[in-house]
C-alpha cells in the first residue's frame, strides 16, 4: 500500500516545508502497517530527509519510506534495485550548473518565486503567485533546462522540477512489491509523476487512485486530500476485519 505525500497526504501549501498531513492520516499509515502482510510506503518528489521531517515517521517503523521520486528510500531492497538509475558525477556537474541558472534566473527575473533544492533536482514554486507571473516563471525555467542536455523536466501543479535523477515513482514502487511478494498493490496519486505507477501497476487486484482532478491511468478517482484520508481508513478498516475474519 503506497501513497505519494504533497496533494495525497497532505494539502498544499505555498510554503512547501509548512505542508502538513490530513490529520490521523499518518496514524492509519501506521495502523496498516502493524497488519500481518501489509506493507506500507509514503512516496514523494521530497528528498528523503525533507520527507521524514515532515511525515514524523520515525527511522524504526516499518513504513518504507521513497524520496527523490524514487531515487533514495529507506528501504534497502528498493535502493539496490534502482541503483541503475542512480545519479552519476556526470549528472551531478550538470545540476550544479543547471542550480546556478536557475538561482539566477530567479534572482534577477522572477523573485516571487521560490526555489527548492533537492539531491538530485532544482524545483521552481510559484504556488499562491498571480497565475500570469507563474506561468512566466515555469516557462523562463523550462527553457533553461534546454540548455542543459540530459535534464529531466516533471510539471506539476504550481511547480517545475528540473531532475537529474533516472529514476520514478513507478519503477520504486513496484520493486518494492516484487522485494515483499505483493498480490495486490494500492497506489493513491495526484500528479503526473505518480503516473508512472499507475500505469506500472495493471494487475486485476492492483487499485489505483487519483486524487483530485485532470486525465489519468489510475482506475478510480476520489476529490481531494480529506477523501483520501478516508479511503485510507476505510482500507484499514477492510483489512482489519480481513485478517479478525482469517
Amino acid at each position: 500500500m503506497a501513497t505519494d505525500y504533497d496533494g495525497v497526504l497532505a494539502p498544499f501549501d505555498a510554503d512547501p516545508m509548512q505542508a502538513t498531513p490530513v490529520p490521523g492520516a499518518v496514524d492509519t499509515l501506521r495502523s496498516l502497517a502493524a497488519l500481518p502482510g501489509v506493507h506500507v510506503a509514503v512516496v514523494s518528489g521530497r528528498d528523503l530527509v525533507t520527507l521524514r521531517t515532515l511525515t514524523e515517521i520515525g527511522d524504526d517503523e516499518p513504513i518504507v519510506l521513497i524520496g527523490s521520486h524514487g531515487a533514495e528510500s529507506s528501504s534497502a531492497a528498493v535502493r539496490e534495485a534502482m541503483e541503475a538509475a542512480a545519479v552519476t558525477p556526470e549528472d551531478e556537474v550538470t545540476l550544479a550548473e543547471l542550480r546556478s541558472d536557475i538561482e539566477a534566473l530567479v534572482k534577477e527575473h522572477h523573485s516571487e518565486a521560490h526555489i527548492e533544492l533537492k539531491s538530485a533536482a532544482v524545483v521552481v514554486h510559484v504556488r499562491g503567485l498571480p497565475r500570469e507571473v507563474g506561468d512566466a516563471a515555469i516557462a523562463d525555467a523550462r527553457r533553461v533546462a534546454l540548455d542543459h542536455p540530459g535534464v529531466k523536466v516533471l510539471k506539476g501543479k504550481s511547480v517545475l522540477e528540473l531532475s537529474v535523477s533516472h529514476a520514478d515513482k513507478g519503477s520504486a514502487v513496484t520493486a518494492l512489491g516484487r522485494h515483499v511478494d505483493a498480490v495486490a498493490r494500492v497506489y493513491l496519486g495526484d500528479d503526473v509523476t505518480d503516473e508512472d505507477a499507475f500505469t506500472r501497476m495493471r494487475r486485476p487486484d492492483d487499485l489505483t487512485v487519483k486524487v483530485g482532478t485532470g486525465s489519468t491511468a489510475a482506475r478510480y478517482r476520489v476529490a481531494d486530500e480529506p477523501a483520501a484520508a478516508a479511503l485510507l481508513t476505510r482500507l484499514q478498516e477492510l483489512c482489519s476485519a480481513a485478517h479478525v475474519s482469517g
